[in-house]
């Protein structure tokens, strides 16, 4: 009796201190937050940049993700990985971040989803059609992989599934899942911002007109302010002067966080370079979107035969200055996007046929860099290569790239449509990989640097700068890379990246936002772009071979070992009793 008051004794003390410690546990965690992540990949830890987006929330953002409902497995994956990276964000939020998941077809009636879809498509998203071959036909189902994200009274639409030209679904849905962190930071981001940083169209020089760069240009205006300037010779033009009373000097600052130069057809004056280059000097982004080859495809509408012509922009010294060279020269490409082409007549009516047309190439990241991280195609036409200059204060960074099936043609060069009737010869296509747009990163040198009078570089108003603050650029040989095509009558665009003919989604839009959001991003978010998590796909093959035996593991393994353990249970008994 004794004996089981001491035992009794002995637990209520190990409860009581049990306790006492899960206790002190909670005390010490309401004061020390932290999470930890076990994968391998790290691939719920986030950024510093989105733990500070999160935290600095002061009112709540409200996501509505249309991920719900009957569809693959690999979409289901996407809806979970999605759910646990806004719990991720949640969880840093302070009860700022909440979120729904909806099924726009939950109500069955097909004049209420139509209504919803039509809704979601006015928003901003965009539906995947996972249509299937039955035995009775084909199934249509739409399925819309974005969000809507709320934000004191705005909203931003975001588009979860990111397509890849060629690309299984499994594919897509992996590198979809990679960019989910960035896709919701940068929401969260640009709903929060109450001052858009400014973007800045030059005109002057036989840039693409607005119409040409409506489509990107409404996608920034989501997240900047843009405006179309024309320098006009004029010093003040891109860069602001404030004068110092005691020293009379001048503080120079930028007005545009970036200027984008789409496509330029006419010289730059002197005076021009010169107020670009100072711009650069003091910090100010350019995105240079430069043809240095004259060609066109209204040239080939009457005739089969046109001539690319060099283009004297006036700005090889000055790229050069900068550390890259454009060559005037024009790629042709295996790999590349069609145009249609008539090849006979049905009665009285012509008959076109699509042919892949090797100067228009499609475009594929160099590297993993968070600009172009799991990018699909870039739709080229008339892209020319790009070559580095030696310069030990800047960094080079290759950002789209030729298929390795290349052949480069030296301007000026007939382009003739005759190619098409002919099988291509593999042989000739042997330049491998060409660099056709370069990010340049450091301190950049002046092109004007010992080449402006006295008077110029000792005046306080002009402060002439000969060497860059640190900055970054990005060079493009293809100004049609911005171009969207537009009804010359109504003045009606297109999407950016949308092929008239084939109707293909291509990367053009996601590259420039990509470019934009890098050399503006002030707070480290476009690394978070970078991450990369591995796909861990079953070989089939080996499934294939081996799909019975593993099935039998999983199933009759499982029983049997119950069943085994439930019989040296009962004789493990059986044979106590037995003895007692």
């Amino acid at each position: 009796m004794v004996k089981n008051h001491s035992n009794r004794n002995k637990d209520l003390t190990t409860l009581f201190i049990g306790l006492l410690l899960l206790i002190l546990l909670n005390f010490i965690a309401s004061f020390a937050f932290e999470r930890f992540d076990l994968t391998t990949e790290k691939r719920y830890s986030l950024a510093k940049a989105s733990k500070d987006l999160a935290r600095n929330l002061d009112d709540i953002v409200y996501v509505k993700v249309y991920l719900e409902g009957d569809f693959p497995a690999s979409y289901k994956k996407l809806r979970d990985e999605t759910q646990e990276m806004l719990d991720e964000f949640r969880a840093y939020a302070n009860d700022n971040l909440d979120y729904e998941f909806i099924n726009p077809a939950e109500s069955g009636d097909e004049k209420i989803t139509n209504e919803i879809y039509q809704q979601l498509f006015k928003q901003g998203l965009r539906p995947t059609d996972l249509s299937e071959k039955t035995t009775d036909g084909y199934s249509n189902k739409l399925i819309w992989p974005g969000a809507i994200f709320f934000y004191k009274g705005k909203e931003i639409p975001v588009q979860l599934l990111k397509s890849t030209i060629g690309g299984s679904a499994e594919t897509m849905v992996n590198n979809s899942i990679e960019g989910l962190e960035y896709e919701i930071a940068n929401a969260i981001y640009n709903l929060t911002t109450e001052e858009k940083p400014k973007i800045a169209f030059i005109e002057g020089h036989g840039e693409l007109n607005k119409h040409e760069v409506a489509s990107i240009s409404t996608l920034l205006a989501e997240f900047y302010t843009i405006d179309r300037l024309a320098l006009n010779e004029e010093l003040h033009s891109l860069t602001e002067r404030t004068i110092i009373d005691t020293t009379k000097s001048f503080v120079v600052k930028p007005k545009y966080n970036a200027i984008v130069i789409a496509k330029p057809s006419e010289r730059f004056s002197e005076k021009d370079k010169f107020i670009i280059d100072q711009y650069i000097m003091y910090g100010g982004k350019v995105i240079w979107l430069i043809d240095p080859v004259f060609a066109s495809m209204d040239s080939l509408q009457n005739s089969d035969v046109t001539m690319a012509i060099p283009l004297d922009l006036n700005l090889d010294d000055q790229l050069f200055t900068y550390g890259v060279r454009i060559n005037t020269n024009l790629i042709q490409d295996l790999q590349s996007a069609p145009v249609p082409v008539v090849t006979g007549n049905i009665g009285n009516q012509p008959k076109t046929e699509l042919f892949p047309w090797y100067f228009f190439p499609l475009l594929t990241p160099a590297n993993s860099h968070p600009i172009v991280n799991n990018l699909n195609m870039v739709k080229g036409e008339f892209t020319s290569t790009i070559d580095t200059i030696n310069k030990k204060d800047i960094h080079k960074t290759g950002l789209l790239k030729s298929s390795q099936y290349t052949k480069i043609s030296s301007a000026p060069t007939r382009v003739s449509l005759s190619i098409l009737r002919y099988e291509p010869d593999q042989k000739q296509f042997n330049k491998g990989h060409q660099i056709a747009a370069v990010l340049l990163e450091g301190t950049f040198e002046s092109v004007f640097k010992n080449r402006v009078p006295p008077q110029i570089s000792a005046s306080n108003e002009i402060a002439f700068k000969e060497k860059s603050v640190l900055n970054s650029m990005v060079v493009i040989a293809d100004g049609d890379i911005a171009k969207n095509a537009v009804n010359k009558k109504t003045n009606e665009f297109m999407a950016l990246g949308i092929d008239r003919y084939t109707k293909q989604q291509y990367g053009n839009a996601d590259f420039l936002l990509n470019v934009v959001n890098y050399l503006c991003d002030e707070n480290g978010l476009m690394s978070v772009r970078a991450k990369k998590f591995k796909i861990r796909m079953l070989d089939q093959t080996v499934v294939k071979a081996e799909k019975f035996k593993w099935q039998l593991i999983n199933t009759v393994l499982p029983v049997g070992l119950i069943i085994v353990f439930g019989f040296a249970h009962y004789l493990d008994r059986k044979k106590k009793y037995t003895k007692m």
